[in-house]
């Protein structure tokens, strides 16, 4: 439960390398938190911080994990309407 997107932001030191080379580095926390589904923090891999980047397909789940569709979907929507980003020259990773 303890990694966030300040895990990367912190320790990485990817921000003069972006900023020498005009990058943009979005570091979003992925992991649904503090949803209040029964279980959610019963486990440190699995709920709440959990870094499976996968859309649950259970009903109790279903519908606030949706990590695949964030982060291949929705948040490149986001970046490419709010920043002047060349969307030909994009792409996602983890860590």
């Amino acid at each position: 439960l303890t990694c966030t997107e300040q895990n990367f932001v912190t320790k990485a030191g990817a921000q003069r390398a972006a900023a020498e080379h005009g990058l943009i580095v979005v570091a979003p926390d992925t992991s649904p938190r503090g949803c209040g589904i029964e279980g959610e923090d019963d486990s440190y891999d699995f709920g709440s911080g959990a870094g499976f980047y996968v859309d649950s397909t259970e009903d109790k789940w279903k519908s606030n994990y949706r990590m695949y569709s964030y982060v291949t979907k929705e948040l490149p929507e986001i970046i490419n309407s709010n920043f002047p980003v060349l969307t030909d020259q994009c792409s996602i990773f983890g860590h």
